[in-house]
C-alpha cells in the first residue's frame, strides 16, 4: 500500500511539472468575459530609461499583458544597430533580449518597441511606439526629433534618420542610423541621437526590412535636413505626408471589341484623360496595310483603369488587327511611348443611343451656385455631334433662356457654364435635345430631357478668415479640405499679405492646410527619394473646423515654426 502511494505521488509530481512546463512554453491569456479591447503597453524596461555606464549583455521588456512573441521580435528596433544575432527569452509577459556580441563603448542606444506588437487575447495593437535610451558610457546623447506623419493610417510608419557623412544616404540600400515608429495619431519621436546633421524619411515599410522598396512602400521626404547640436538638441515639427513613388507607365492588360464601333481598354493603372485623347490610338490591319483612325476616347461609366475608344468607320474582316497606343500618360505623368496589342474583330452592331449617366453640380440634389454656375453631364457613350450648342439650353421658370458655354471634358463628359449670375434660391431648367445626340454609329435618342435645377440660398453659406504667420517671404498656399472626401474645396494664394478670407463656404467639416509654395506652381510638392527632392514645408491647423451656415469663423492663426 505504501509503495502504491509513492507511485501515485510520483505520477502527480510528473504531471504537475509537465503542466507547469507547458504553461511557461505557451502564452495563453485568460478566457471568457468581455472582449478585450485594451491594447498592450510597455510597463517596465531594463535598463531603466536614460541609464548610463551600462555594461550588461541583455535588456528586458515587460508588457502589461501576454503578447504575441513573433510580433514583438518584428517590432523591436535598436539604434544604432547591434552586431550579431539576438536571442529572445520569454518569461510570462516579459522578454529578455540577449546580445551575441558586446555593445560598443561610449554609445547611446535607443530601443524602440513598435506598434506592430499585438496581444494574445484579441490581437490588439499597441497604440504608440515605446522608446527608451541607455548609454554604455558616462553620458546620454539627448538630441531628439519629433513630429507627425499625416496619412489615413499612419500607425506603424517608420521614421528613419540617416547621419549625413561623406556620401548621400540611400534608403533603397541603407538601413537607418536611428529609427522610430508613428502611432495611431501619427506622432513620433526619435530619442538618444548624437549631435550631427541628419536626413530623415518616413517610410511605410511593408516588408519590414528597414529599406525603402519602390512601388511597395509609401514614403515621405523632409522639407530640410536636421542639424542637432548639444546647445540646440531638439528639432520639432518635422512632419511628413506619405505618397507612392510611381515610376511605371500604364500598360494595356486587356482589349475587347464590344461591338463594331467600340473597344474597351483596360490599363494597369488609370490614365490621364486630360493629356490623352483619341489621337493616341489607332487600329492597323497589318495584312492589308490599312489604318483605321479612332474618333473618340472617354471614361463613360467605366471605373478604375478601364476606358472606351470608339470609331465611326466599320472595320473590314481580318485576322491581323492590332491596336496601337502611343504617348499615353498616366496620372503621375509617366509616359508609355508605344504599345501594340492584337485585336479580335466583333461584327456585333451598335444599336444603342447615348444615355445620360449622371449630372454633377457643385452642391447635392441638382443645386448650383448663383455665382459662376455650372453643371457637368456624363454620358455612357461618346457624343459625336460637332455643334454642342444645339444640344443644350438653360432657362428660368418663366422660360427665359440664359446664354451658356459648353466644353468637353472628355468625349462623353460635357461641362455647361451659365455665362451670367443667376438669382439665389430660384428654379431653373437644363433642356437637353437628346433626340439629336448622336454616337459614333449614328444612333440617337428618342426623347428630350428636362432636368430641374435650383440655385443655392445666400444664407446657407459660412466663411473662414485668419492669418498665416510665415517663416519667411515665400508665397503661402492655403487650402480648405473637405474632411470627408479629402478633396480641396477652397484655396487661396498669399503673396505679401498673409491674411486669408474664405467667403461663401458651404457648411461642413474642413481641414485647414497651408504650405510654402517654393516653386510657385500652386501645387503641394511632396518631394521624391530618387532623385532626392525635399518636400515643401506644410502645416495643418490642429483642429477640424466645423463651419455652420450664417456663422463664419474668424481670427484663425496658423504658424510656421522657425526651425
Amino acid at each position: 500500500m505504501e509503495k502504491f502511494s509513492e507511485l501515485v505521488s510520483a505520477f502527480f509530481s510528473v504531471l504537475i511539472s509537465a503542466l507547469l512546463l507547458f504553461s511557461c512554453a505557451n502564452q495563453i491569456g485568460p478566457s471568457g468575459g468581455e472582449i478585450d479591447k485594451i491594447p498592450p503597453e510597455v510597463i517596465e524596461v531594463y535598463p531603466a530609461d536614460r541609464s548610463v555606464n551600462f555594461n550588461d549583455d541583455r535588456i528586458e521588456i515587460f508588457f502589461s499583458e501576454y503578447v504575441d512573441k513573433r510580433s514583438v521580435q518584428e517590432a523591436v528596433f535598436i539604434s544604432p544597430s547591434v552586431e550579431g544575432k539576438s536571442e529572445y527569452d520569454w518569461s510570462g509577459t516579459s522578454v529578455e533580449i540577449v546580445f551575441e556580441d558586446s555593445l560598443k563603448k561610449n554609445i547611446t542606444y535607443t530601443v524602440t518597441v513598435g506598434t506592430d506588437v499585438v496581444d494574445i487575447n484579441n490581437r490588439n495593437m499597441m497604440k504608440s511606439a515605446y522608446s527608451f535610451t541607455f548609454s554604455t558610457g558616462p553620458e546620454i546623447d539627448f538630441c531628439s526629433v519629433k513630429g507627425k506623419v499625416h496619412d489615413k493610417n499612419p500607425a506603424g510608419t517608420f521614421v528613419s534618420a540617416y547621419l549625413l557623412r561623406d556620401t548621400i544616404p540611400n534608403p533603397r540600400t541603407q538601413k537607418p542610423d536611428y529609427i522610430s515608429q508613428a502611432g495611431e495619431s501619427g506622432t513620433y519621436e526619435i530619442l538618444g541621437m548624437a549631435a550631427g546633421t541628419y536626413r530623415i524619411f518616413a517610410i511605410k515599410d511593408e516588408l519590414r526590412n528597414l529599406i525603402y522598396d519602390t512601388g511597395d512602400d509609401l514614403f515621405g521626404t523632409p522639407f530640410r535636413d536636421v542639424v542637432l547640436t548639444k546647445s540646440d538638441s531638439i528639432f520639432i515639427n518635422l512632419n511628413f505626408i506619405l505618397d507612392y513613388e510611381d515610376t511605371t507607365e500604364a500598360n494595356i492588360t486587356e482589349v475587347i471589341m464590344t461591338d463594331m464601333h467600340h473597344i474597351l481598354i483596360d490599363f494597369t493603372e488609370p490614365v490621364d484623360t486630360v493629356k490623352n485623347n483619341a489621337d493616341n490610338f489607332r487600329i492597323i490591319d497589318s495584312l492589308n496595310q490599312k489604318v483605321y483612325p479612332v474618333n473618340f476616347f472617354y471614361k463613360g461609366q467605366n471605373k478604375g483603369s478601364k476606358y472606351f475608344i470608339s470609331l465611326s468607320d466599320s472595320i473590314s474582316e481580318s485576322e491581323h488587327l492590332h491596336l496601337i497606343v502611343e504617348n499615353v500618360f498616366d496620372k503621375k505623368g509617366n509616359l508609355n511611348p508605344a504599345e501594340a496589342v492584337s485585336l479580335v474583330l466583333s461584327n456585333k452592331p451598335d444599336t444603342t443611343a447615348p444615355g445620360l449617366i449622371s449630372m454633377k453640380t457643385e452642391y447635392p440634389g441638382n443645386v448650383i451656385d448663383f455665382l459662376d454656375p455650372y453643371m457637368i453631364v456624363n454620358y455612357d457613350d461618346a457624343v459625336a455631334n460637332q455643334r454642342l450648342n444645339q444640344l443644350f439650353s438653360f432657362a428660368d421658370d418663366r422660360g427665359l433662356m440664359h446664354e451658356i458655354d459648353i466644353n468637353k471634358l472628355d468625349d462623353a463628359t460635357i461641362k455647361i457654364i451659365v455665362k451670367k449670375s443667376l438669382k439665389p434660391k430660384s428654379e431653373y431648367k437644363l433642356l437637353i435635345n437628346s433626340s439629336s445626340i448622336e454616337d459614333a454609329a449614328g444612333n440617337t435618342g428618342s426623347k428630350n430631357d428636362t432636368i430641374r435645377i435650383t440655385t443655392v440660398n445666400e444664407l446657407e453659406f459660412s466663411g473662414l478668415n485668419g492669418e498665416v504667420i510665415p517663416n519667411d517671404s515665400t508665397a503661402i498656399n492655403v487650402h480648405l479640405i473637405n474632411s470627408q472626401t479629402n478633396e480641396i474645396a477652397y484655396k487661396q494664394t498669399l503673396m505679401t499679405d498673409f491674411s486669408f478670407n474664405f467667403k461663401r463656404v458651404r457648411p461642413g467639416k474642413y481641414l485647414l492646410f497651408a504650405f510654402e509654395d517654393k516653386n510657385k506652381n500652386n501645387l503641394f510638392d511632396k518631394g521624391s527619394i530618387d532623385p532626392f527632392l525635399y518636400s515643401e514645408r506644410f502645416i495643418f491647423y490642429p483642429d477640424t473646423l466645423k463651419l455652420a451656415a450664417r456663422w463664419p469663423v474668424g481670427d484663425v492663426r496658423i504658424k510656421f515654426n522657425t526651425n
